[in-house]
């Protein structure tokens, strides 16, 4: 086989290789931000976040009054992996990395589910998920969740 023909056969397989990692490393969280940001333009809010709420949540990033926006859908979930650092799991909502407090886990269901939520750079925050809401004795969990 000429030269020529190996560097083409070798630059071919680098591309594919580079591209197969794409699509496992990085496109789900693409996606995800995109859809976040989807959300952030065209969510319309259905309500405003109520003061227990942002004590609850006890976070800067979500202040009392902060927009609540619905957002219903299937959840997901993929890993971010990087050399060096520990696996990270993000879990969406409709497409839409969320995060909720802990107390709400059990609120999860198999197929769709109904979220108000307000969102944070990243990610949008749950405070009602299927109709269970936050309460005082509930702290926010680091979970990522969708």
């Amino acid at each position: 086989m000429p030269e020529t023909a190996v560097w083409v056969l070798v630059a071919a397989a680098v591309y594919v290789l580079g591209v197969a990692i794409y699509f496992v490393c990085y496109w789900p969280w693409s996606r995800s931000q995109r859809a976040l940001g989807r959300l952030r333009r065209v969510g319309a809010p259905v309500r405003s976040m109520r003061r227990s709420e942002a004590r609850i949540l006890q976070l800067i990033e979500f202040p009392a009054g902060a927009p609540v926006l619905l957002l219903e859908g299937h959840c997901a979930e993929f890993v971010i992996r990087s050399a060096g650092f520990p696996p990270r799991h993000v879990h969406t909502l409709a497409g839409v990395p969320v995060k909720y407090p802990a107390g709400l886990q059990h609120a999860v269901r198999a197929g769709s589910n109904t979220a108000e939520v307000v969102l944070g750079r990243e990610y949008a925050m749950i405070v009602r998920l299927n109709g269970a809401t936050l309460t005082s004795h509930h702290r926010p969990s680091s979970t990522v969740w969708g």
